[in-house]
Parts: C-alpha cells; sequence; structure tokens
C-alpha cells in the first residue's frame, strides 16, 4: 500500500476538489489515504471512515500560528511516514513545504491551484512572491493547474521545466459529469426559473464565486446595472456566500440588491441547476489557477466570458466556446456581455461547442486516471 496524505487549510478545499480523486485511489486497493487540515465540527460526518484525518489549526492569511501549526504538520509527517505528501491552498502549502521538507517526505507534491501574488502589487507582491518560490523550492515536484499558470511561474522563475508539469489539459478534479448532467438541463431550468420568476425570453447571466473583491464582482454589478437601464429582458444570478463585505463596492452593492433584475441566491448545493437556468456564465476574477467553475458551466451548455488573465483563459476556447475581457475593466466585460445579448445565434453556436470541450477535455474519470498514474510514477521514481 502506497501512502498519501493531502493537507489542505480547511475542510472544504478537501471536499470540493480532493474527495471524489481520494475515492477512486482507494478504490484501486493501492493506497492509504490521509488528510491534514483544521478541525471543524462537520468534518466528522462527512468524512469517509477510509481517510485518516489528523487535524492541525491553520488560520487563513496571516498569522504567528504559522509556527505552531509547521511543527505540528512536521510531527505527523514524521510519525506516519507517507510515501507522498500533498498540499494545494496557500497557508497549507507553505507550512507543509516547510514540514514536509523537514520531515524528510520522499515525495513532496505541490499542487499550484493559483498564485496568490498575481493580484497584489508593490511590496505586497513582491512579499507573497517570496512566500511563493520558498514552496516551490521546498517541493520535489510542481504540478500546475493549468498551461497558462505554468507558463507564467516558468517566466517567473519559481521553478524549472524538469520539476514541473500539467496533468492532462489541467483542473484540479475535472467536472463529474454524472452530477452536471446536460441531458437534465431543460428540467433544472424550467425549475429555477419558475422558483424566482424568470421569464423564458429573459437572457439570464450566471455568477458563481465567494463575494469578494477579487472575484471581480465589483466590476460585474458595474457592468449589469448599466445594461439593465438599456435591455429589459436581461437578468443576473449571483451565487455564492459573502466573504468579504468591506471589498465590495457599498454603492453598487446597495443598488444591485434594490434592483429587480438580480438575484442573490447565496450559497447554493446545487449550482448545475443554476448554470441550466442561464444563458452566459460570467467570471471577471482577478486570478485563478485554472478556473473550474468556467468548465463545470460549460457542460451545462454555457457560453463564458472569462478575464484574460493566466488560468481562466484555459478553461474555455476564445471565440469558440466563450468570450474574454480585461480584468479589472467593467468597461471591457460590458462590450462582452452586449454581444452575447444581441446575437442569439452566436451564443447558440459557443453553448454547443462549450459542452463537447468539456466532455473531450476534463471528465473527473478520465483525469483521475491520469493523476493516480502521475502519482504512481512520483513514488516510484524517486
Amino acid at each position: 500500500m502506497k501512502k498519501i496524505c493531502f493537507v489542505t487549510t480547511i475542510y472544504l478545499t478537501y471536499k470540493s476538489f480532493l474527495k471524489e480523486f481520494s475515492k477512486y485511489l482507494h478504490e484501486t486497493g493501492e493506497y492509504e489515504i490521509s488528510l491534514i487540515c483544521n478541525d471543524e465540527e462537520s468534518i466528522r460526518e462527512d468524512l469517509p471512515n477510509y481517510v485518516h484525518y489528523y487535524p492541525v489549526n491553520m488560520k487563513r492569511g496571516v498569522s504567528l500560528s504559522a509556527f505552531s501549526a509547521i511543527q505540528s504538520i512536521t510531527r505527523i509527517l514524521k510519525e506516519k511516514e507517507f510515501d507522498i505528501v500533498q498540499y494545494s491552498t496557500p497557508n497549507a502549502a507553505f507550512y507543509t513545504s516547510i514540514a514536509s521538507k523537514k520531515a524528510k517526505v520522499p515525495v513532496r507534491l505541490y499542487c499550484q491551484w493559483g498564485i496568490r501574488y498575481m493580484g497584489f502589487e508593490g511590496a505586497k507582491r513582491k512579499i507573497f512572491k517570496f512566500l511563493e518560490k520558498i514552496t516551490c523550492k521546498n517541493s520535489t515536484y510542481i504540478e500546475a493547474e493549468s498551461h497558462n499558470i505554468r507558463e507564467f511561474s516558468l517566466k517567473e522563475e519559481l521553478y524549472n521545466e524538469g520539476n514541473s508539469c500539467v496533468i492532462w489539459n489541467g483542473s484540479a478534479s475535472g467536472v463529474n459529469l454524472k452530477k452536471f448532467d446536460f441531458s437534465k438541463r431543460e428540467v433544472w431550468r424550467k425549475e429555477i426559473r419558475e422558483k424566482y420568476n424568470i421569464k423564458d425570453d429573459e437572457i439570464v447571466f450566471s455568477f458563481a464565486a465567494r463575494l469578494t473583491r477579487d472575484k471581480g464582482i465589483n466590476e460585474l454589478l458595474d457592468a449589469f446595472l448599466q445594461l439593465e437601464c438599456k435591455y429589459s429582458n436581461v437578468k443576473l444570478l449571483v451565487s455564492g456566500g459573502m466573504d468579504d463585505e468591506g471589498s465590495l463596492d457599498s454603492q453598487l452593492y446597495a443598488k444591485a440588491n434594490e434592483s429587480d433584475s438580480v438575484i442573490f441566491t447565496g450559497s447554493v448545493s446545487n449550482i448545475e441547476k443554476y448554470y441550466a437556468a442561464a444563458d452566459v456564465f460570467i467570471s471577471p476574477s482577478y486570478r485563478e489557477g485554472f478556473g473550474l467553475v468556467v468548465v463545470e458551466a460549460e457542460s451545462m451548455g454555457l457560453p463564458s466570458i472569462v478575464t484574460d488573465v493566466p488560468g481562466q483563459i484555459d478553461a474555455i476556447l476564445p471565440n469558440e466556446t466563450g468570450l474574454t475581457c480585461k480584468a479589472k475593466d467593467a468597461e471591457s466585460l460590458k462590450n462582452a456581455m452586449i454581444t452575447l445579448i444581441e446575437n442569439s445565434d452566436y451564443r447558440e453556436k459557443l453553448s454547443n461547442a462549450a459542452v463537447s470541450f468539456v466532455v473531450d477535455n476534463f471528465d473527473d474519470k478520465e483525469l483521475f486516471k491520469y493523476l493516480k498514474n502521475n502519482r504512481d510514477k512520483l513514488i516510484f521514481g524517486r
């Protein structure tokens, strides 16, 4: 049995991106699975019984608790003698890269699901680039989530070609095509549209992310509030919980809440149904490792509008399955939205291509085969 340990800051990351892959590894009968993350009450109710769980306090953001976290992770890794440790989210990755090197774990795999400093400027950018370099230097191998993120990292000299790769076509976890079942689109579309009193002839834009500045919510609200003055048949579905209200433009947010055309759904567990109800997906994020929500939306037949930043652009075929706009630019986003409002034939063409693109390139079950093969090679080739 090969021993693998996943390390994430919070359990939600494991649940969203690694739980199904863990199940796949377990079912091969070749891997013993462990998880290190924050201690949360809900974990024990949700975690499969075949996963060995080791709670470690890891606060989000910069904190003096980092020293305690590194010490705790080091102790666990030394005691359990894993063949491979895999880490991803910023804090967990930084702590574990140090801890796993101290514990002499033979394979230290950094899954680079985005680069935090890409959204920063000045001194803050330099500091977080330095931290990213430490994480990469301590790792024996880096798996970038997308080709553009890897190319960016190589230019930034975060690591080299020899100790890095992108698995298959990218993405941390692929798309579960049983959950995002395009054949159920019309049924779900009717269900959600009836729930929110959306008419059949109304064009619905969808957004799904934490409500925070870096996800581009300010630019989206700015662009949409301008469009609703010109077009009477547009709606905006905003799905996601509040993450940093202080980073939102308070005037735009207040206007959006007053608008009958903007629907805030909060976090939803059945996001596939909300995608089915929409006509266009929008992800105006400032930085992303890949853009998983984009390919999930595409699997439900949505053409997408994404910012032209590394990671995001790997999730579409520009002008074939979606359009790009400039980051932090409401005018650029608005113009792309107008293009898809006024050209229904083009919108349908992009929609049809989007489904095929995801089925051919991001099926999670196919991705899991590539991921396991990679882990096998890293362990046996050490």
